[in-house]
């Protein structure tokens, strides 16, 4: 009895479920998409020439259609595929809007296009958005970030910049690993692999080491070894560290921690020592006899960059009010010059180091990971 019970209530879920055809839910209608490739000669240096490649989805339903292309410059096409020479460099936002005539819609896309300026010179600003490596220069005109071939990074929170062979170090948190490339990103390969998490690198030159942070310690290993997975244990017993920085003059190590707290280390490996107590940070550098670091207002959701002396006396506020995290500070030390990652407010700014004359450099993408190269 109850067997056919059973059947007789599953019959009757068929019968609802098949009864709700495309009568009771019908499938909305297709919709225009526009979209575009483009590529750009010249190896993207001004003068050069832009073909715009129409790869819109057009359903059948949308009867006519226009094409209305704004190149950024001031100028237009009406053409499905259109050739654009950009005779200036810069930045610019290219939109192409799709009109139809029967399914009576008006869409839009917009991709940005960037021309070089061959004659730009300038010191390169090294950082990224967690997965891409960009460069931009600082000169005096409006800084552009061009991507170069690293593209494929794991939320990278920091670059270390080896000056004296040419080589860019970069950490790539979510494939645990450390990359090294070429200055201008070309061969791009693992250097350390299986190393904890690293989201922060920084060089001792005078022993040619290269130190990075894990979630519960530093660790270290010598930039001459070919070896993917050699290194050894610096720092242990640490509470999330994150900024490291060597001080060359002291021969010490230091970090900022996430929880709180600014430690240093001799780098003979001596006992790590509590320099600065209080909040924690994402970021740490040392700029002569002072060291920046940032720390965070847990309550306002806000952080600070500050300095201290070396031993954390003399503390002052660089600035405030910045987002909830600083990933990267960096010294340009031919204009003496702070710059430093605001994440959440997708900029990067930048100061005298006493904090005057603070202002955004760069806007208009979240950036993690920061480095002043060499001109």
């Amino acid at each position: 009895m109850m067997r056919n019970v059973y059947i007789l209530l599953m019959a009757i879920m068929l019968v609802m479920v098949h009864g709700c055809g495309e009568e009771d839910y019908p499938v909305p209608p297709a919709s225009t998409v526009p979209k575009f490739t483009v590529a750009i000669d010249n190896d993207e240096f001004a003068p050069a020439q832009a073909t715009f490649t129409n790869v819109s989805v057009i359903p059948d339903r949308a009867g006519t259609v226009e094409y209305y292309w704004s190149f950024g410059d001031g100028t237009s096409s009406m053409e499905k595929d259109p050739v654009h020479v950009y005779k200036k460099p810069g930045l610019f936002d290219v939109k192409l809007v799709i009109v139809t005539g029967s399914s009576n819609e008006i869409n839009e896309f917009t991709q940005q296009v960037i021309i070089k300026d061959p004659n730009a010179t300038g010191t390169p600003v090294y950082f990224t958005n967690g997965g891409t490596l960009f460069i931009a220069l600082i000169n005096d005109q409006a800084p552009l970030a061009i991507p170069t071939g690293i593209n494929a990074l794991g939320d990278s929170y920091c670059i270390a910049i080896d000056t004296a062979n040419d080589k860019l170090y970069l950490s790539d948190y979510d494939g645990d690993k450390i990359v090294v490339a070429n200055l201008d990103g070309t061969e791009a390969t693992d250097f350390r692999t299986a190393i904890g998490t690293p989201t922060s690198l920084a060089i001792d030159y005078a022993n040619n080491m290269l130190y990075w942070d894990t979630d519960t310690g530093i660790r270290r290993t010598s930039l001459d070894d070919d070896d993917v997975s050699a290194f050894e244990e610096f720092a242990t017993d640490q509470n999330d560290p994150e900024g490291v920085s060597v001080d060359p003059v002291t021969k010490r190590l230091y970090w900022n921690t996430y929880t709180g707290g600014v430690w240093r280390q001799d780098l003979n490996g001596t006992t790590a020592t509590l320099t600065v107590p209080g909040d924690g940070g994402g970021s740490m550098l040392v700029v002569g006899d002072r060291i920046y670091f940032d720390t965070r207002d847990v309550a306002l959701g806000t952080s600070q960059l500050v300095s201290t002396k070396m031993d954390g006396s003399g503390r002052s506020i660089v600035t405030a009010g910045m987002g909830d995290r600083i990933y990267g500070i960096a010294f340009d030390g031919i204009e003496n010059k702070l710059y430093w990652a605001d994440r959440d407010s997708d900029r990067i700014m930048r100061a005298n180091v006493d904090g005057t004359e603070s202002e955004p450099w760069y806007t208009g993408m979240s950036v993690q990971g920061l480095a002043v190269g060499k001109e």
